[in-house]
């Protein structure tokens, strides 16, 4: 009668090991993937967040002061060039050309504060492109966009600042 000892073997128990590990390992990208994700999501929707605040003010200057240029239109890259500071509103008294000015510092200061290599056109542009790009026609008669980019949180994505706008967004005429 063989003798027969109950266990396992080696090549059982590393074969066992193998199929844990890669499943850990599976676990594991899963969550880098939901967090990076997560992220990318969240910045999604503080630039739509933004980008309503910034078509508000728009229309409050433009129902102000229907004659003056736009100072809304404007292209801004945090990379190239820091935000630029303007005398705050609140402790002194701004017409709306000031008012306007300290508006668009502040939501600059925040967009490179709140985003990665930030990147921001405000401009006209009637061709809202597939696939978007910086480029705008500054047509009067054309609507104006929003176009945002940032860099993401993915770079298996190779999206730069120089890449084209993650988001483009009318605005207004």
């Amino acid at each position: 009668m063989p003798n027969r000892s109950s266990g396992f073997t080696m090549i059982e128990v590393l074969v066992a090991l193998l199929v844990i590990g890669t499943g850990a390992l599976a676990m594991l990208m899963l969550q880098l993937h939901a967090l990076r994700s997560s992220r990318d999501n969240g910045l999604q929707a503080r630039a739509a967040i933004m980008a309503a605040e910034l078509a508000e003010l728009r229309a409050a200057h433009r129902a102000v002061a229907a004659d003056s240029a736009d100072p809304y239109l404007f292209a801004f890259d945090a990379g190239k060039t820091p935000p630029s500071t303007s005398a705050a509103c609140a402790s002194s008294p701004c017409d709306a050309a000031g008012f306007a000015h300290a508006a668009i510092a502040d939501w600059r200061a925040r967009l490179a504060r709140d985003f990665p290599a930030a990147r921001a056109a405000v401009c006209r542009d009637s061709g809202a492109g597939t696939p978007p790009d910086w480029r705008c026609d500054g047509n009067p008669a054309s609507p104006v966009m929003l176009k945002l980019g940032w860099r993401r949180a993915d770079p298996a994505a190779g999206n730069t600042p120089d890449a084209a706008p993650l988001m483009q967004l009318f605005i207004g005429h």
